[in-house]
């Protein structure tokens, strides 16, 4: 499997990870994971938002809204996009 869709699935399967956390998943340098997760944004894979606000709105109409603790994150949230999805499942 290739890096960027091992990124993704970490995403995808992680849950609330911060980078650090999927660096020590993937064994890989912090700097390798932002460039990809930068080609992997510029590629339509993964949308960010990084406004705490913004989150708190992309949330509610998520089922899973109570739950979830992405609400109460300060930092960037990457999310996998269905283009990103497709490509998990046919590459």
């Amino acid at each position: 499997m290739t890096l960027m869709k091992e990124i993704l699935r970490v995403i995808r399967d992680g849950g609330m990870l911060s980078k650090g956390d999927i660096v020590n998943k993937l064994g890989i340098q912090e700097s390798t994971l932002d460039s990809i997760l930068s080609l992997l944004s510029l590629k339509g894979y993964l949308e960010t938002i990084d406004d705490a606000e913004e989150v708190q709105r992309a949330c509610i109409g998520c089922p899973i809204n109570k739950e979830c603790m992405q609400k109460a994150f300060a930092g960037t949230v990457y999310w996998i996009t269905d283009k990103g999805k497709n490509y998990l499942k046919n590459n």
